[in-house]
C-alpha cells in the first residue's frame, strides 16, 4: 500500500505503476490542475510542488520539489503541498496576497509554481540562500521577474503567518504512525542488507534516488520503468561523516545538502553546486545518481577528479574503493556490475599549499548543463614549485577525463606565465572534443585554455570573476 497526505487529506493507493509520476497523478487521478506540466523535464518549475518531510530531530521540513520528475512512490510516508490547498474557505493565502499586491501574478500557468516556491521560501526558519535562489527553477513566460523577486525578498524580511500551520500537527502524527511501503513494482530498501536482498530477488529492478534523470526516460522518451527500487532512504547512502583522511558523502545525500556541507568544508566548490539545476533540482538529484549516470557533460565527475577523490561500490556483501579516474570507462560507461551500487564519494581534505578551483561555462549561470567545466588543483612546495596537480574536465571528451599531459608540463616548476603557455600548448595536442549544439570543437579547446588562464589570474590575485552582465 503506497500512502500520502495530498495536503490535509491521506491518500492510499493500492495499485499505481512504478513509473506513475506525481504531477500525472494529481492531474489525472485527483483533478488537481493547479500544477502545470510546461517541460516535464525540471527545467521550467510549473509543476513546482511543496515536500514537507520529518527530519532527524522530529521537525517539518519544506522543500519545493518538481512534480514532473517525482515518482509517486518515492513520496510514501510524506506530505504534499499543492497550489489548491493555499485557499483556504476562499481567501488567498498571505503570500499570494503579496503577490497580487506587486503586480508579480501573471498569465497563471507559471504563477502557481512560483506561488510554490515562494511558500516554501517562506517556511524556512533559518535561510541558508539568497532568497532570489529559491526562485531559480521557475520559468516566468511573461517576463514579470521583478515584482516576484521583490516578493521573495520581502518574505525575508517580514514573514507572514501561514493560516496552513494548524494542519502540521496532524502532519506529524500521521507521519510517524504509517507503515512501511508495500509494492510489487517500486521498492524502498531502509538498510544495506535490505537493499542487497532486494536486488537479488530483483535484478532486473533499476536503482533510483532522486529521479532527476533516470526520470527522463518516462516524460522525454516515454519508455516504461517497470521495476524500480529507491535507495534515496538507505542508511549507509545517506549521511556524511569524517575521518582523518577526508569526509566520506553517502550516494544518496541530496546535492542541496551537499552544498550547505560545501560552503564550510570546501567553499572553492560551492558555486558550482549553487549553478547544478536549480533548488529545485537539488533538493532531489544526488551525487550517486550524477555518477551512475555517467554523462560526459556532468558536473560533479570533474570536481572529483581534481580532488583524486574515490568512488565506493557496494554489492552487499564487500565493499569496494576505486579511484574517480577509473570509474569512467565509456560514453556513459562505469566499471560498476550489474550487482554492485555506488554507495559513497570518499573526498580527501586539502592541504594547506593546495589551490583549489571550477570553472563551469554554460549558456545560463544557473539550471543549465556545461559547455565545459574545468577542476583544478595544485600543490606547491616549500619552494613555490608545483608537486602534485590533478585537472579533471567535462564536455571534452566521451567520458569526464583527467588531463594528464597537462598536469606533467606543469608539475616540477613555479607556475608562472611561461608554464602557463606551456600548459596551453598542451591542450591542443591533449583534447580532440567533438562539435555539438554547445560548442564547436575549436571552442571546446579555446575555452579549456582560456579557463586555465583563469586560474593563473586568480593565483596571483587578479580578479576574474564578471559580476554584472547583460
Amino acid at each position: 500500500m503506497l500512502e500520502i497526505m495530498i495536503n490535509s487529506e491521506v491518500v492510499q493507493i493500492e495499485r499505481a505503476s512504478a513509473d506513475t509520476m506525481l504531477l500525472t497523478y494529481l492531474r489525472e487521478q485527483q483533478q488537481m490542475t493547479g500544477s502545470k506540466e510546461g517541460c516535464g523535464s525540471g527545467d521550467c518549475g510549473a509543476c513546482t510542488v511543496v515536500l514537507v518531510s520529518l527530519d532527524n530531530q522530529e521537525e517539518l521540513t519544506f522543500h519545493q520539489i518538481n512534480s514532473c520528475i517525482t515518482p509517486l512512490h518515492a513520496l510514501h510516508g510524506k506530505q504534499i503541498i499543492t497550489v489548491e490547498f493555499l485557499n483556504q474557505q476562499g481567501s488567498l493565502h498571505p503570500i499570494q496576497e503579496r503577490l497580487v499586491a506587486a503586480h508579480g501574478s501573471q498569465c497563471g500557468f507559471c504563477t502557481p509554481g512560483f506561488m510554490m516556491s515562494l511558500y516554501a521560501l517562506s517556511k524556512q526558519t533559518q535561510l541558508t540562500s539568497e532568497p532570489v535562489d529559491y526562485l531559480a527553477g521557475n520559468l516566468c513566460r511573461c517576463t514579470g521577474y521583478g515584482p516576484i523577486i521583490d516578493v521573495a525578498n520581502s518574505l525575508a524580511q517580514k514573514p507572514v503567518i501561514d493560516p496552513l500551520a494548524t494542519h502540521f500537527a496532524n502532519t506529524i502524527h500521521w507521519m510517524k504512525q504509517v507503515k512501511p511501503l508495500t509494492s510489487d513494482s517500486y521498492y524502498l530498501p531502509k538498510t544495506r542488507s535490505e537493499l542487497s536482498r532486494i536486488r537479488k530477488a530483483h535484478p532486473k529492478a533499476q536503482l533510483i534516488a532522486g529521479g532527476t534523470d533516470l526520470s527522463l526516460v518516462v516524460t522525454q522518451q516515454w519508455q516504461p520503468l517497470e521495476s524500480l527500487i529507491d535507495v534515496s532512504q538507505v542508511d549507509d547512502l545517506t549521511t556524511i561523516s569524517e575521518s582523518s583522511q577526508g569526509w566520506r558523502i553517502g550516494a544518496s545525500v541530496s546535492l542541496h545538502d551537499v552544498h550547505q556541507w560545501l560552503k564550510t568544508h570546501l567553499p572553492s566548490a560551492q558555486e558550482l553546486f549553487h549553478r547544478i539545476g536549480s533548488m529545485s533540482i537539488r533538493h532531489r538529484a544526488t551525487m550517486g545518481g550524477s555518477l551512475g549516470h555517467a554523462s560526459p557533460i556532468g558536473d560533479i565527475a570533474p570536481l572529483l577528479l581534481s580532488l583524486d577523490a574515490s568512488i565506493e561500490l557496494d554489492d552487499g556483501d564487500t565493499k569496494q574503493t576505486i579511484a574517480a579516474q577509473d570509474f569512467f570507462v565509456g560514453y556513459r560507461q562505469t566499471v560498476l556490475k550489474p550487482s554492485q551500487w555506488i554507495s559513497a564519494v570518499v573526498l580527501p581534505k586539502l592541504q594547506r599549499n593546495d589551490k583549489h578551483a571550477v570553472y563551469k561555462v554554460s549558456k545560463r549561470f544557473e539550471d543549465d548543463i556545461s559547455t565545459v567545466c574545468i577542476a583544478i588543483n595544485v600543490r606547491f612546495d616549500e619552494h613555490g614549485q608545483i608537486s602534485q596537480c590533478a585537472i579533471g574536465a567535462g564536455g571534452i571528451a566521451d567520458r569526464p577525463i583527467r588531463l594528464s599531459a597537462v598536469e606533467q608540463v606543469l608539475l616540477g616548476q613555479p607556475f608562472t606565465s611561461n608554464a602557463l603557455s606551456q600548459a596551453q600548448q598542451a591542450i591542443t595536442q591533449t583534447i580532440h572534443p567533438l562539435t555539438d549544439v554547445r560548442g564547436s570543437a575549436q571552442y571546446r579547446i579555446l575555452l579549456v585554455q582560456n579557463l586555465l588562464q583563469r586560474f593563473y589570474l586568480d593565483l596571483q590575485q587578479i580578479p576574474t570573476r564578471l559580476v554584472h552582465h547583460a
